[in-house]
Order: structure tokens, then C-alpha cells, then sequence
């Protein structure tokens, strides 16, 4: 594991009106799926300990309280196999910087999402934990419901192709065109959205999921969370890779400011964003029925699940380990925002998202109030 230096950037508070939630059995359910990792034997032990002290599964428990645990043990098990695949396979790995090798890998495990049948790379550890996954999912999804986590996983495959192609070629992409892949790609969101309504019980009608307001809010969900991901993790990253396919890098380098500035304009986006989704989702609230109503409040759920996780996690607190020197860790914040820095009415400069607020009938109307007061971030109710 390579590292360089860096000195770490002040995060300001998130804005996240949405209210906490926590299964009890999250700490039980993120210590059988670090074991389930580690028996499939794709990361060498310091990979597995290192996902193991930054606890990647929490999220899952924090996002589905009431969800069946043998749907949320799935999406447990799939963050430490995402987490282990992107970071040990293609950040650091070989698949990261071959563009070749890493397509012909993408292009096989494509198949073991969809036919998890197929002998295809028996051998291969990821593919391994692939296929369990999704042959234990597919005994409690409807054939609907797995057609779109299969989709959402080509989605995320196609991201780390493109991510790959970058790496490989040391070039930034525009922000618009990071912000389209890193959304819909990259943080791989898709993938754990699409079992909300597996883990709850009920199926969303497609004629519902594809109406327009609930795609855009589908989106803005996933990008708050890469957003966010982008600015609680950048000490992490800026220490182990500096390859610049980070939201403040990539602004940094689009608009020739400072990591500092870009972190404030990271910070202004994301609020513009979560201004539109709550405008959005109350719009959308009284033409809902019961079971759209539970998949976006959970997608909202989603998103301060990963704020509880990784403003408290070793992984981006310490990112160099618990016994490494001070001055490689790092502070994130302790309180929330009590309201955002940016409530611009109208879309930024991004094509790839200025769609959404075109779903807003009424640009003017006000943001809902926040159900969550203003409080100071207590990490032991986490």
C-alpha cells in the first residue's frame, strides 16, 4: 500500500435533515460478513483487517432498520466484496491500470451477475463471492427485482471500466462528465437502492420507479452519497492514490482553484442537490402511494446512513492504520449543518443532472422544514 504526503483539509458540516436510523443487530451482522470476506480469500489479511476496522458494512444496518436480515446480511456482504474488489483489484491493483485485462475481467464477472449458473471464472475468488450473492438474493427477489440489481451491477462494472481507462491513461475527466459516471457508476448506490423494496417486503411498480421526479430522485440520492463519499474520504485517498478521480480534485482542476476552494464548492453542490431532492420528494408525497412513499424516504435513509458511518469511521479518521503516526489522521466533523450553503433555485452548470430540476413544477416553492433539528453529531447513537 502506497502512500505520500499530504496534509488534510478542513470538511465543513454536512447539511442531512433526514433522521438517524440503526438495526440492533448491525456490529453482528458487519463481523459475519468481514468473515464471509475473509473465507473467500480474495485480499491478502492487512486488506481484510483494514476493511474490518472501518467496519464498510455498517451502512446497511444503519439504511434498513426494519429490513429482512437475510437481505440486509446480502448487502452487508456486498460491501465488504465491493469495497475489497474496487480498492484491492483496481485501485491498487493490476485490473486498475490495464485497461485490457480489466475489461476482459468486467466482461466475465457481467456473466456471473446474469447467470450465475454459468461455469464462468470458477476459480476466481470475486466472481465466487459474486455468485453467492446473487444466487442468495435471487431466492427472495421477484424475477422484476432482479433484473434491476443485475442492471445496477453492469452499471457499476461499466464505471470501474471507465475509471480504469483514466488510471490507466493518468487524465481528469470534465466535471460534467464525472459527475454523470461517478453518480450513476462509480459509487456503485444502484446496486444497494435496488434492494430497499427486497429488504422491505413489497415491489415497486417499474411505472412508478421510471416516472421522471422519482428517477431524478433516484439519482440525487446517489449523488449526495458520492459527494459526500468524495469529501469525508479525501484525506484517505489524496494519502494512498492522489489519482484525481475525486469530486474536489476534479472541480480543483476544471475551475483552477485550490483543494480548499473545491472543497466549498463540493460542499455548495451537494446542498443545492439535497434541496431539490426534499422539494422534490414533497412535490411528489401527496401522488404516492404507501409503498413509493417507503422507497424514497429510504433513499433518503440511504444517504445519512453513509454520513453516520463515515464521519466516524477508522477508515477515513485513520487512514493509515490505528497504530500510524498522528500526523496522518484526520478530523471530520462532529455537528450537522442547520442549513445549507447553497439553496439555489435553478440547476448548476451540469448537463448530465440539470434534467432534474425540470421535475420541480414549482421552482419557487419553499424547502421543507427539517424534521431533524439542529444537533451535534453523536457518534454512540451510530
Amino acid at each position: 500500500m502506497s502512500t505520500r504526503t499530504h496534509a488534510a483539509l478542513d470538511i465543513p458540516p454536512f447539511y442531512c435533515p433526514f433522521p438517524p436510523a440503526r438495526r440492533p443487530d448491525a456490529e453482528r451482522l458487519d463481523r459475519e460478513s468481514a468473515t464471509w470476506f475473509t473465507a473467500l480469500g480474495a485480499c491478502d489479511g492487512d486488506a481484510v483487517e483494514r476493511l474490518s476496522e472501518g467496519e464498510v458494512a455498517l451502512v446497511p444496518g444503519l439504511a434498513m432498520p426494519h429490513g429482512d436480515p437475510e437481505v440486509v446480511r446480502i448487502a452487508t456482504d456486498f460491501e465488504y466484496l465491493g469495497h475489497g474488489f474496487d480498492e484491492v483489484a483496481f485501485e491498487s491493483g493490476h485490473f486498475g491500470r490495464s485497461t485490457q485485462d480489466a475489461a476482459a475481467l468486467l466482461a466475465l464477472m457481467t456473466r456471473v451477475i446474469e447467470v450465475p449458473e454459468a461455469p464462468v471464472l470458477e476459480d476466481n475468488p470475486w466472481a465466487r463471492g459474486l455468485r453467492d450473492l446473487r444466487m442468495r438474493l435471487g431466492r427472495k427477489a421477484t424475477p422484476t427485482q432482479m433484473a434491476r440489481w443485475v442492471a445496477a451491477w453492469r452499471r457499476y462494472f461499466f464505471g470501474l471500466g471507465w475509471e480504469t481507462l483514466h488510471r490507466s491513461q493518468g487524465t481528469v475527466p470534465t466535471l460534467n462528465e464525472f459527475v454523470a459516471m461517478r453518480m450513476a457508476g462509480t459509487v456503485g448506490m444502484e446496486i444497494l437502492t435496488t434492494m430497499s423494496d427486497i429488504a422491505d417486503g413489497y415491489e415497486l411498480p417499474t411505472a412508478d420507479l421510471e416516472r421522471p421526479a422519482v428517477r431524478a430522485l433516484t439519482e440525487m440520492s446517489w449523488m449526495l452519497v458520492a459527494l459526500d463519499n468524495d469529501l469525508y474520504s479525501y484525506h484517505r485517498e489524496a494519502l494512498l492514490q492522489g489519482n484525481g478521480l475525486n469530486t474536489v480534485d476534479v472541480i480543483a482542476r476544471s475551475e483552477g482553484c485550490s483543494p480548499e476552494a473545491a472543497v466549498l464548492r463540493t460542499v455548495a453542490l451537494r446542498d443545492r442537490v439535497m434541496c431539490l431532492f426534499l422539494r422534490l420528494r414533497e412535490q411528489e408525497a401527496p401522488r404516492s402511494g404507501p409503498e413509493l412513499r417507503r422507497y424514497t424516504e429510504s433513499l433518503g435513509q440511504w444517504v445519512r446512513a453513509h454520513l453516520d458511518w463515515g464521519l466516524v469511521s477508522a477508515r477515513y479518521l485513520r487512514p493509515l492504520g490505528p497504530d500510524s503516526p498522528p500526523a496522518t489522521w484526520t478530523e471530520l466533523p462532529h455537528e450537522f449543518a442547520p442549513a445549507p450553503v447553497d439553496d439555489s433555485p435553478g440547476p448548476p452548470e451540469l448537463p448530465a443532472v440539470a434534467w432534474w430540476w425540470q421535475c420541480l413544477e414549482d421552482p419557487a416553492a419553499p424547502r421543507p422544514a427539517s424534521r431533524v433539528p439542529h444537533q451535534r453529531y453523536d457518534a454512540s447513537t451510530v
